[in-house]
């Protein structure tokens, strides 16, 4: 079960075509929009992207992000702008193209540190190379509706710049992974927080409970009855609300919390399904699994 995002601001961006000088930062930008939630595609033919804004954002209603720049099959600069104009007429401002650059001198420290060529590199004039790349893209740098200098800029730094120029909000941006599960079985080596409920009463010991499990109202009702529980649940709130701007300022790309219980099916359950509640509530972004029950199927 996946909670959506209800945020306005998140769901007015649907497109980002990102652009931008080899080096500058296009790939670290599209792994930043695939954490926020995109679809990305690296550096697609041209005359594909129409068909894949097509089947992605109109039919799929997916958010897309896709990287365009010299390397990309039937690259034109005149080519490129009509396909931004043409996504623009269509999709307005939820339509955004981002356009990437940095110094020629960090450029080449990038080239050099990573030992990768750079496209327009064919003799080895890495020098030559980054600046006809400049030149080649200047004319689209009037026509971005977001322009980024990476020059200097660390990768959270540079994360916060382009979500926030996106509108997206930072406490939208982290996404959350809600997972119930048994301690008899071990730990989930994935996550960030672990959170033992065993010291709820226990609804296996209630001959009506036993057979349910804690997606269950009548379980969740039993459990919530507790006021260990209520306790619980209201301080986990508080760190959940510091936790994650920490984890933001940090650029981490997911949060991962879990519950346990002897069973994993009754206390565990119950304090995710509703840890889930209030977490689709505020808004944010979630992916909830309970371990042993999923496991059962």
């Amino acid at each position: 079960m996946t909670g959506l995002d209800t945020s306005s601001d998140f769901e007015n961006v649907q497109l980002v075509i990102v652009v931008g000088q080899a080096g500058a930062g296009m790939s670290t930008a599209l792994g930043i929009l695939a954490d926020a939630g995109f679809r990305t595609v690296d550096n697609i033919p041209l005359a594909l992207v129409d068909q894949l804004v097509a089947l992605e954002v109109e039919t799929e209603k997916q958010r897309l992000a896709i990287t365009v720049d010299v390397r990309t099959t039937g690259f034109a600069v005149a080519a490129l702008i009509q396909l931004v104009k043409n996504r623009r007429s269509q999709l307005g401002a939820r339509c955004q193209l981002v356009f990437l650059a940095a110094d020629e001198g960090e450029i080449l420290k990038r080239f050099q540190s990573t030992r990768r060529r750079h496209p327009l590199d064919i003799g080895g004039a890495l020098e030559a190379a980054i600046s006809e790349d400049r030149n080649l893209l200047a004319s689209i740098v009037d026509f971005a509706d977001i322009i980024i200098d990476t020059t200097g800029s660390a990768p959270n730094s540079f994360r916060a710049m382009l979500l926030t120029r996106l509108g997206i909000t930072l406490s939208q941006s982290i996404p959350l992974t809600i997972i119930s599960f048994s301690y008899r079985r071990g730990l989930p080596e994935t996550a960030d927080f672990i959170f033992d409920m065993r010291f709820v009463r226990n609804p296996h010991w209630s001959p009506d409970l036993r057979s349910k499990t804690g997606q269950d109202t009548a379980v969740q009702a039993f459990i919530s009855e507790d006021p260990k529980f209520a306790e619980f649940m209201l301080n986990l709130e508080r760190l959940l609300q510091n936790v994650l701007k920490q984890f933001n300022a940090d650029g981490k790309a997911n949060m991962t919390i879990a519950f346990g219980c002897t069973g994993g099916k009754h206390r565990s359950v119950a304090a995710a399904e509703i840890f889930a509640e209030q977490v689709s509530q505020d808004g944010l972004r979630f992916q909830l699994v309970h371990r042993e029950l999923d496991n059962s199927l």
